[in-house]
């Protein structure tokens, strides 16, 4: 009984490896896709496990110790996978997961997406280049293409991890263009 005992121990503490390791490879962006069956499925046998009785202490101590890690472990993963989804964490060109500047979990303030002197002078500029291409540019329109480049701006840097905007005003083929640049 004893020795079952120690079998069972050291298939969960692979299967938990195992599964540590999947995660981290879809956390460094290997894998496309969370390890869900993978883990209900080691979920299931830890819950299988507590209902047996572990006669040795040792055994007992090693199985609550190993429970006690994947609860950790998997507190970690689900709160990864929702700041993911909301956006407070993102992936970096290379497929890794990083924190958006601001860093903390619970924290909307990452800073300015953009200086607001920016914004104002990258407006006038899109006036200018609308009137210089004929197409009006009234000094009343000024306060809304402000907001919609500043909103653009946010927009921009949330989905690049806090980095600042910048906006670059030209004309190409007779018509004005705006391009945002990451710095």
């Amino acid at each position: 009984m004893a020795e079952e005992s120690k079998e069972m121990m050291d298939r969960l503490e692979a299967d938990f490896v195992a599964l540590k390791h999947e995660y981290d490879l879809f956390f460094n962006g290997k894998r496309r896709s969370e390890p869900v069956r993978e883990r209900k499925e080691l979920e299931t046998k830890l819950q299988v496990s507590s209902r047996r009785t572990i006669v040795s202490n040792a055994d007992k101590l090693r199985f609550n110790n190993l429970s006690a890690r994947y609860w950790t472990l998997a507190n970690l993963w689900t709160r990864t996978v929702r700041d993911l989804e909301e956006g407070r964490m993102h992936r970096d060109s290379g497929g890794i997961v990083t924190r958006g500047s601001g860093g903390r979990r619970g924290t909307g303030d990452q800073g300015e997406p953009v200086d607001r002197e920016h914004v104002d002078r990258a407006a006038e500029a899109l006036l200018e280049a609308r009137r210089s291409c004929g197409l009006g540019g009234d000094s009343a329109d000024i306060r809304s293409v402000r907001e919609t480049l500043y909103a653009r701006a946010k927009e921009i840097s949330a989905s690049a991890g806090g980095k600042k905007v910048e906006f670059v005003v030209s004309v190409e083929g007779g018509k004005p263009k705006v391009k945002a640049v990451l710095r």
